[in-house]
């Protein structure tokens, strides 16, 4: 199991709120992403992204104040978001809302398993890449719970990937 360092001291408001804005205006993610200096060749990325128009961005800037984690980014079509980024963070915060999520509590779920089972996909023996596809493949449930539309990298595509690779 992870090793979670990463401690969150927010009241059951703080977190009932922050739930209902992930709920709403945010997202909970699992994305494959390729990684060419990675044994794998590829990473899953967990996170969790609170969104708000620019001009309400203060919102986003007292969450990252409250929980004292964050990257905050405006992007070019006029939108900023808090991103919460790695396995002990995000793992931390989802077990943390995981009582108040509605909406996004699946994806939290398989998130969480995502996260927990990271560890046994050390290294390049059969199992560590069997096991690597294997959380790859709830990574594509988590983004078709989210109605991805811009996902390019699949279980399929790491799978086709490493057979090739081995």
């Amino acid at each position: 199991m992870l090793q979670n360092k990463v401690q969150f001291n927010l009241t059951d408001n703080q977190l009932a709120y922050l739930a209902g804005f992930i709920d709403c205006d945010g997202s909970i993610m699992a994305q494959i992403v390729s990684r060419k200096d990675y044994l794998l060749k590829f990473q899953i990325r967990v996170s969790v992204v609170f969104y708000q128009k620019k001009r309400r961005k203060h919102f986003l800037t007292q969450i990252q104040n409250e929980i004292g984690f964050g990257t905050m980014r405006v992007k070019p079509d006029d939108m900023a978001e808090l991103a919460i980024v790695g396995g002990n963070t995000v793992i931390a915060l989802l077990k943390k809302m995981q009582p108040f999520l509605r909406m996004k509590k699946k994806q939290a779920d398989l998130v969480i398993k995502i996260i927990e089972q990271f560890p046994l996909t050390k290294g390049l023996s059969n199992n560590s890449i069997e096991n690597f596809i294997k959380l790859c493949q709830i990574a594509d449930q988590v983004a078709e719970l989210n109605d991805s539309k811009n996902r390019q990298i699949t279980a399929f595509i790491v799978q086709e990937t490493l057979k090739f690779s081995n």
